[in-house]
This record gives C-alpha cells, sequence and structure tokens, in this order.
C-alpha cells in the first residue's frame, strides 16, 4: 500500500477543514476502537537495537487500538489511545526475529462535515515500545517519543460512526511504518437541537383615556386637573414641586388678603382624602432687620399662622406638614432696599412628598 498517497490527499484537504464549520458536530466526549493491518518496514539501526548482528525486517501483521476523544469546537477536537501493533517476524540466518511493538498515542483532529460523511485528518505523537526478540542476536528493548499522522472517513450513524483511517509513524521515510484501520465510535453526548425561538408577542397598545391637562394623568384619576401640560406629576396627577410664596408686611405675621386668597385655592387639594399622603414644609423668614434672636421668633410664628389659617378652613395637617422658622437666613433679595426686604419677609410652603 502506499501511504504517500494517503498523506498527500490529507494535505490537500487541511486547507478547507473550516468551511464546514456550519455543519459539524456538537461538541462533546466519544469513544472507539479499531482493528487492521500494521506495516513495519525498518533495520536495526531504527529500532535502537544494541546486539551484534544487522537485520532489516519487513512484515505485516494484524493491529488493533482504542481511544478516547473529545471535539471542543465544532470542528477540532484531540483523541489519545493505545495501540498494539502486532508481531512482525523474520528469518534471519536461521534465527527466528520477532519484533512486537505498541505505543500510547495523541492527537490533534480536524474534521471536514459533508453530510453524514466526516473527512478528517490529525498530528501528533506516539510514545513507541519496540520489543526485539531474537534466538541468537539476543533480545532488546526500545521506547521513543515519535511523529505520529494520520487521515480519513467516517459515516455518522446517531451515536455512532464508522471510519476507515491510516495512520504513519516516525519521522523518517512516510512507508516504513504505518497502520491502516477500520472501527467505530461512539459518542457518549448526543446533539442537542437547536432551541426554537418563540415567535415574539406584541405588545399591546396602550388604552388611550382623556386627559384634559396633558400630564399623563387620565382624567378619571386626576385630582389636579389643572396641571399646566409638560409639569412632573404623582400618580394622582398632582404637581411634584408644588411650591407657594406668602409675603408679610414688616415686623408682623399677620397673613393679607392676598395670601388668604392663595392658601384657599389649596384648602381644596389638601382636603382630598385621596391625595391625603401628600406632606411637605412651612418655613417662614425675615429680612435682616432686628436682633437675630428676634427675628428667628417672627419666623416661626409667620409660619404657625400659615399653618392655623389651613386648620381653620378644615384642612387637617396633622403631622403631613411641619412648620420652621429661619430668621433671617437665606434671602431670596439683597437686604439694603426696601423692596428686597419685603421679598425676603415671607413664608414658603412646598411639598416634601415627591421627589
Amino acid at each position: 500500500m502506499n501511504f504517500s498517497k494517503n498523506l498527500a490527499l490529507a494535505t490537500v484537504l487541511a486547507p478547507a477543514l473550516v468551511i464546514g464549520v456550519a455543519n459539524a458536530a456538537q461538541p462533546g466526549l466519544y469513544l472507539g476502537a479499531g482493528v487492521g493491518q500494521a506495516n513495519m518496514d525498518k533495520d536495526s539501526d531504527d529500532l535502537d537495537y544494541k546486539g551484534n548482528n544487522d537485520f532489516k525486517i519487513s512484515d505485516e501483521d494484524t493491529a488493533w487500538k482504542a481511544y478516547l476523544g473529545y471535539n471542543f469546537l465544532p470542528w477540532l477536537g484531540v483523541e489519545a489511545g493505545y495501540v498494539d501493533f502486532g508481531d512482525f517476524r523474520k528469518d534471519v540466518n536461521g534465527s527466528k526475529l520477532r519484533v512486537d511493538a505498541n505505543g500510547w498515542d495523541a492527537f490533534v483532529v480536524a474534521s471536514l462535515p459533508l453530510g453524514p460523511v466526516d473527512l478528517f485528518a490529525k498530528v501528533g505523537g506516539i510514545a513507541l515500545t519496540n520489543d526485539v526478540n531474537a534466538s541468537q542476536f539476543g533480545s532488546d528493548s526500545d521506547s521513543d517519543t515519535q511523529l505520529a499522522y494520520g487521515a480519513g472517513i467516517a459515516y455518522n450513524v446517531g451515536r455512532f460512526s464508522f471510519r476507515v483511517e491510516a495512520e504513519g509513524f516516525d519521522d523518517n521515510e512516510v512507508d516504513d511504518f504505518y497502520l491502516v484501520t477500520a472501527g467505530v465510535t461512539y459518542r457518549l453526548s448526543a446533539d442537542k437541537p437547536a432551541p426554537v425561538a418563540a415567535a415574539p408577542v406584541p405588545a399591546p397598545e396602550p388604552e388611550q383615556c382623556p386627559d384634559g391637562d396633558g400630564d399623563g394623568v387620565c382624567d378619571s384619576v386626576d385630582q389636579c386637573p389643572d396641571t399646566p401640560k409638560g409639569t412632573e406629576v404623582e400618580s394622582m396627577g398632582c404637581n411634584c414641586h408644588y411650591s407657594l410664596n406668602l409675603e408679610f408686611a414688616f415686623d408682623s405675621a399677620e397673613l393679607s388678603i392676598n395670601d388668604m386668597v392663595q392658601l384657599d385655592a389649596l384648602v381644596p387639594i389638601l382636603k382630598n382624602p385621596k391625595i391625603s399622603f401628600i406632606s411637605g414644609k412651612i418655613d417662614g423668614y425675615t429680612d435682616s432687620t432686628g436682633s437675630e434672636s428676634y427675628n428667628m421668633g417672627l419666623s416661626k410664628r409667620r409660619a404657625d399662622s400659615v399653618y392655623k389659617y389651613l386648620e381653620s378652613k378644615g384642612v387637617n395637617l396633622g403631622s403631613r406638614f411641619t412648620t420652621q422658622g429661619y430668621g433671617e437666613a437665606d434671602p431670596v433679595a439683597s437686604n439694603d432696599t426696601e423692596e428686597g426686604r419685603a421679598q425676603n419677609r415671607r413664608v414658603v410652603l412646598r411639598r416634601t412628598d415627591c421627589k
């Protein structure tokens, strides 16, 4: 048999191995065994024989092997196993010469799937042992690591694969030691079927509802129906950043008519039981006229006057709103002018329950 032709075929096919990636088997573990014929054509130097006589042995014998492999990519894997090449015999000057050969090998294996058929090529090494026995020459044993290579074809049926392959060993002439086998492989992990993607379910269109003020809250729910469009509101449609500024006369904590009108507009909202969660702060301030301690008390009285007025209108503020006096702190205008001081004499009421 001309092993060179088999090796040349594998060389031609190697660049095309990546083409079959889309059809390759799923990664997984497999094991197998094969039986065939081994051929040895070596002399005593090739076998590292250290006896007194030179010889050349050219023989063939039945061989077998067992192996374990793993595909870690769809088209690429590794394989390792044991090979018994058999006994090679020859009569040399009346002496019966026998060479027993066996070894452990390992390969990197690349495959090209073509439907149910796989073409494959592999390269690796073998830890080869040759035991030479001769009645006149004496016995000797040699162990050596050598190059190993091969190519073959496999036919896949379910988890089984029936393969025929040719392997060569040693790095001298290609035809001096080779093995041809036929065998069967069993995959321990079956191919997983590709999952079928479920058809996307379109999201239902949001139901349209009347929204008179355009704040995104339906009129049937909206408890503040006149909120300007674009205002940030909570789930009940009321302004999250509502703030009310009330101005006071000099050295006074009494509400003006204008202050009362503004608070009266707030009363229906605060009395609404559906939005009783609204809470906030009532903060009082003064201008810089007078002592700091006096202004602190005056600012607190101004805040309390707003709280008491709302309570007098039937609003149960309870602990929803707190009052605090800050004196002349945090001015909003200059205290050097009458107009600025008037702006600083104020009470600010604002929500704190919306973030």
